[in-house]
């Protein structure tokens, strides 16, 4: 990854998108770049080809992750928002996580 980008899936709140893209990262929705329901390994592969982390609230991705994982597929990371943080009640808490690693990564904790 050359820098902080995120994709989000079509099911992540649009005040989750505006408030990080406040804060300065790059985000776009799957469906800026991807046909409309675009199956997951799809979307896996374009964030993989194009630098950017997913974020997502499909928790079943993680199949998809572990098949790309073992076919020695590379990845950028996903970032899961369970169910429980769907709507309202979970965008201050997907912001807040996703900031502290964007803060992290920009402080250079982290490395491909």
């Amino acid at each position: 990854m050359e820098h902080f980008k995120l994709l989000a899936d079509e099911n992540i709140t649009g005040a989750v998108i505006d408030q990080l893209a406040r804060q300065g990262i790059e985000i776009r929705r799957v469906s800026q770049v991807l046909p409309e329901g675009a199956p997951d390994p799809d979307v896996l592969e374009y964030a993989f080809e194009n630098g950017y982390a997913l974020l997502t609230h499909v928790e079943r991705i993680t199949r998809h992750i572990a098949r790309r994982s073992d076919a020695g597929n590379e990845q950028n990371g996903v970032f899961i928002a369970g169910h429980h943080l769907q709507g309202e009640r979970g965008i201050g808490a997907i912001v807040s996580f996703v900031l502290e690693y964007y803060d992290l990564i920009a402080g250079g904790a982290a490395s491909e």
